[in-house]
C-alpha cells in the first residue's frame, strides 16, 4: 500500500509538472531541440516549472550556442521534415534528423541498395542488428571529418543508417562496431556548447575562427557538402568540365524525378552505355559520380561497386539521387579499379514533388521495360517492384524501335465505382520531314497502381508506338512526341512532350 501511496504522489507531482507549462513550451522539450542538450541541460529542464522558468532556459540555451545557432537549428530541422519524413513521423524526429541536427550535413554521403532484390528475411528470435546483418537491406552511409573535436578522438566518423524492412523507414545501425552513438552525441553537444563558451571570451577573429571549426555543414539551403575519395575519379571529372577529358567517349547520362509507391519523393539517375560502345560488363567495376549546384559547390558524391547491366544489347548503371529543388550539374562516370575508364555530365533541374501532390513526372522514352524476377527496393531507380524501366538517355530511335513512353501521375482522382483512375491520353508525333504531325485520338487508357493496389496515391501509364509500321514516312532526324492526359475524374488535363531523334 505504502509502495502505491508513493508511485501515485510521483505521478501527481509529474502531472503537475507537466501541466504547468504551456503547451508552447512544453513542446521544447519533447521536440527536435531535446537532441542538443547536454546532460546538464536535460536535467535542468526537467525541474522546469513554469513558463518563467522554461522561457530562461530556452533563452540560455540558444545563448550558449551563439546568436546564429537558433537559425541554423531551424533550418536544419525544415530540411529534415521535409526530406526525411516516414509514417507517423516527422523527419526531423527520425533517427536521420537526430543525427543531422546534433552532427549537421556529412562531408560525404552514400547509399546502396541491397545485393539481392528479395523482401529481408524477419527472424523473431534476432535479438539485435548483429544476428541480422546478412539480411539484404539498403544502407545510407553518412561520413562526417570531426578533427579534434574535444572528447571525441576519432577524426572521421561514419554513421550508417539501414532500412530494413525496404518501407522508408531508416534506423540507426546500432552494432558492436558503430559504438554508443548516444554517448557521442553528448560529448559533440557538450563540445559544441565549449566551444561557443571559449570563442565568446576572445576577439572577434578568434570568434569567428572557432565558430567555423565547430560549425558543421548543414543542408539549409541545399544538401551537405561532398567529395570524392579517390583522386584519379575527381580528376577525371575536372578534366571534363575544363573540357580536356579524353574519355567522354559515347556514354550518356539520365535522370527522372519520381515519387515512391509509399510517395517519397527521389531521383534516379542512369549511365547509360549505347551498343555501338566498345565497353563490356567487365570493363568497369565502380561507380562513381559528384553532383554540384548552380554555384559550383559539390553537394553529393559516391563511388561505389557496381557493374554494368546488359538488356537489348545496351548497357547502364543505375543508383537513386536525394536532392531538394534547384539546379545542379551531376557528373558521372565508371572505372575499373582506379583507373577512370568513362565519365559524362548531365544538367538536372529538380522540383520536389509532396507525397499529396497531384501532376505527372516528366516523359521517359524508353526502348525496353521489363519484368524482372523479384520486385526491387522501395525507391530503386526507375525500379517499380517487378516493373523496370530503362531509359533510352541519349534518345535516339531507329524505326525498328518500339518508340514506348512512361509518366507518373501522382494521386490522380479516383473513380468511386472502380476505386481506380478513369483517363484518356492522345498522342502527337511531329517532325523530320513530316509535313503534318501524326495524331492518335484520343482514347481511355489504363493507368497501373504502382503501389499494386487500387486507390489513391501513384500511378504509371506505359504506352508505345510501333515505328515500324510508319517507317514508310520517318526519316532520320528530330521528332517531338506530345502526350495529352486527361483526368475525367479530377477534370485535369496535363500535356508532355520530350524530343528524340531517329537515326540512319
Amino acid at each position: 500500500m505504502t509502495k502505491r501511496i508513493v508511485f501515485l504522489a510521483i505521478a501527481a507531482a509529474f502531472a503537475l509538472s507537466a501541466f504547468a507549462l504551456s503547451d508552447e513550451y512544453a513542446q521544447f522539450g519533447k521536440g527536435p531541440a531535446q537532441f542538443l542538450m547536454t546532460k546538464d541541460e536535460q536535467a535542468q529542464w526537467r525541474a522546469v516549472k513554469t513558463d518563467d522558468e522554461a522561457k530562461k532556459f530556452i533563452d540560455d540555451f540558444w545563448a550558449r550556442r551563439g546568436a546564429q545557432s537558433k537559425a541554423e537549428f531551424e533550418a536544419k530541422v525544415k530540411y529534415a521534415d521535409e526530406h526525411f519524413a516516414e509514417p507517423h513521423k516527422k523527419g526531423s524526429m527520425t533517427d536521420r534528423g537526430h543525427v543531422l541536427i546534433v552532427l549537421g550535413g556529412p562531408a560525404k554521403r552514400t547509399q546502396s541498395q541491397p545485393q539481392m532484390n528479395t523482401p529481408p528475411r524477419l527472424d523473431p528470435n534476432a535479438a539485435n542488428e548483429d544476428t541480422a546483418a546478412d539480411q539484404p537491406r539498403a544502407r545510407q552511409v553518412w561520413e562526417y571529418e570531426l578533427g579534434k573535436t574535444p572528447g571525441l578522438p576519432m577524426p572521421v566518423l561514419d554513421v550508417a543508417f539501414v532500412d530494413t524492412l525496404s518501407n522508408g523507414e531508416w534506423r540507426l545501425e546500432r552494432t558492436r562496431a558503430s559504438g554508443d552513438y548516444n554517448q557521442i552525441f553528448d560529448k559533440f553537444n557538450e563540445a559544441t556548447v565549449a566551444a561557443h563558451g571559449q570563442a565568446a571570451t576572445t576577439t572577434t577573429t578568434t570568434t569567428t575562427t572557432e565558430t567555423t571549426k565547430t560549425t558543421t555543414t548543414g543542408p539549409a539551403t541545399a544538401v551537405p557538402a561532398a567529395q570524392l575519395k579517390n583522386a584519379a575519379y575527381q580528376k577525371a571529372i575536372d578534366e571534363l568540365k575544363a573540357g580536356k577529358s579524353g574519355i567522354n567517349k559515347n556514354v550518356y547520362a539520365a535522370y527522372a524525378q519520381l515519387v515512391s509507391p509509399t510517395g517519397e519523393f527521389y531521383v534516379p539517375v542512369e549511365f547509360f552505355v549505347p551498343k555501338s560502345s566498345s565497353l563490356t560488363p567487365d570493363s568497369a567495376d565502380t561507380f562513381f559520380g559528384v553532383v554540384e549546384d548552380a554555384g559550383g559547390k559539390a553537394v553529393y558524391a559516391f563511388e561505389e561497386p557496381a557493374k554494368l547491366a546488359t538488356s537489348k544489347d545496351e548497357q547502364f548503371v543505375d543508383k537513386t539521387l536525394d536532392l531538394p529543388t534547384g539546379k545542379y550539374t551531376a557528373y558521372v562516370g565508371l572505372a575499373k579499379g582506379d583507373v577512370p575508364v568513362v565519365v559524362t555530365s548531365k544538367p538536372l533541374d529538380i522540383t520536389t514533388v509532396a507525397k499529396d501532390a497531384t501532376g505527372t513526372s516528366p516523359l521517359i522514352l524508353s526502348n525496353n521495360i521489363f519484368e524482372t524476377e523479384k520486385a526491387a527496393p522501395v525507391k530503386a531507380a526507375f525500379a517499380f517492384g517487378r516493373l523496370k524501366v530503362v531509359p533510352k538517355a541519349n534518345l535516339t530511335f531507329t524505326t525498328a524501335d518500339e518508340l514506348t513512353y512512361f509518366v507518373e501521375l501522382h494521386n490522380p482522382g479516383i473513380d468511386p465505382a472502380t476505386n481506380l483512375p478513369k483517363l484518356q491520353v492522345k498522342l502527337e508525333l511531329s517532325g523530320g520531314k513530316l509535313t503534318r504531325p501524326i495524331p492518335r485520338p484520343l482514347s481511355d487508357v489504363t493507368a497501373l497502381p504502382l503501389s499494386g493496389a487500387p486507390g489513391p496515391g501513384e500511378y504509371a501509364i506505359i504506352d508505345s508506338i510501333q515505328l515500324e509500321g510508319i517507317k514508310s514516312v520517318l526519316t532520320p532526324g528530330d521528332y517531338l512526341l506530345k502526350v495529352k492526359i486527361v483526368d475525367t475524374v479530377s477534370k485535369q488535363t496535363y500535356n508532355l512532350e520530350q524530343s528524340f531523334k531517329i537515326a540512319g
